[in-house]
């Protein structure tokens, strides 16, 4: 499905987006994902509120990833589709969008599906347990059938809805910035990158560590455009191969081993809990990075300048940055000079190396919304 659509692209791009929405519900009915998480991907792709009725409950949930709570009537210009006692709809105002149609189309045959299934499944009881949306009582219950003492410490870690952790808890779920496989990670896991490790927290809190997880997993460097790494359908968080091994969340040029968790090979993963205050900054911070000035600095630069300033940053002097970048000292030098003047701070001294490492780590969270 994946490379059909690659190839679709540049001869249909209608029809390529048509196909990506296809295969976006079945990675999320393959990964076990329940009814709300399905509502939750269908208001991302849709980017309006999608709901649902089975039985007498009714579920709604906006783009943004929340739940909406209010009671509305299902208007008859909205997009739906009924069938026995389940209806799904989206809430649709003004002109349709091309895809309207197709979302409504595989969210219903999904939600179909997922209500075949048998109640109290690990992958819908495990979605349950992390969704922040949910009340206290709600995740207790799927905690446990998900036999996981509340009390116990656990962490979740967040990977490409691709990838997988062979033997442990997993589901897939949509989030706002696309699908994610969440993982119960047990005591000395290893983690295949690339991943986001969350904070270690009790799993009655769970919600917490898979918030900091994708957090994390959004860290991650972007792809290269020439490594031929290809992302999953939806999985605008997900890193592929080669995309940020050797690297920490912070600078290109420094030891990755800074700020990443075990892995069991050569990708990149991001362990929340190494962040320390800086989790909290990029947290706090992430609403207005697209407005930060040096966020903005530093979105003018060219992939190669930035490169040219993560050994900056990263390297011990400025000779050791020009060996790594193939680079002669005196032209680095003036390439650094210049580099001063235009951002308005040095990214070698001490604050200025702060300065550039946080601007960094907000503008990845802006490209990889």
């Amino acid at each position: 499905m994946q490379e059909l659509v690659g190839r679709l692209t540049a001869l249909d791009p209608e029809a390529s987006e048509t196909l990506k929405v296809v295969a976006y519900f079945d990675v999320l009915v393959a990964g076990g994902a329940g009814l709300q998480a399905l509502l939750r991907g269908a208001a991302v792709l849709s980017g309006t509120v999608a709901g649902a009725t089975d039985g007498r409950r009714t579920y709604r949930m906006g783009p943004d990833g929340d739940r909406r709570t209010e009671t509305v009537q299902v208007q008859p210009h909205w997009p739906s589709r009924s069938k026995d006692d389940r209806s799904v709809w989206l809430e649709r105002e003004g002109s349709p969008h091309a895809n309207d149609d197709m979302v409504i189309e595989r969210l219903a045959l999904a939600a179909d599906l997922v209500g075949s299934r048998r109640p109290g499944e690990p992958g819908s009881s495990l979605e349950t347990a992390i969704d922040a949306t949910r009340d206290a009582d709600e995740r207790l219950v799927a905690l446990s059938r998900l036999r996981l003492d509340p009390a116990r410490e656990v962490r979740i870690a967040a990977l490409p809805p691709s990838h997988d952790v062979d033997g442990a808890l997993s589901t897939v779920v949509a989030t706002p910035y696309g699908l994610v496989r969440a993982v119960v990670l047990g005591q000395g896991a290893t983690v295949p990158g690339p991943a986001g490790v969350g904070v270690p927290r009790r799993a009655d809190q769970l919600p917490e560590s898979f918030r900091t997880a994708v957090l994390a997993l959004r860290l991650l460097p972007k792809p290269s455009p020439g490594s031929g790494a290809k992302r999953s359908p939806g999985s605008g968080v997900g890193c592929s191969p080669g995309s940020g091994a050797g690297r920490s969340p912070g600078s290109a040029g420094s030891d990755a081993r800074s700020h990443t968790g075990r892995s069991s090979g050569s990708e990149a993963v991001i362990d929340a809990a190494d962040l320390g205050v800086v989790l909290a900054a990029v947290s706090a911070l992430e609403p207005v990075a697209a407005q930060q000035p040096d966020v903005v600095a530093l979105a003018r630069l060219d992939a190669r300048t930035r490169a040219v300033l993560d050994e900056l940053a990263g390297s011990e002097s400025v000779r050791a940055a020009a060996t790594s970048l193939g680079m002669h000292h005196s032209t680095l030098q003036a390439r650094h000079d210049t580099l001063t003047t235009e951002l308005g701070y040095d990214p070698r001294s001490l604050h200025g190396r702060a300065r550039f490492q946080l601007a960094r780590l907000l503008l990845r969270l802006v490209e990889n919304h």
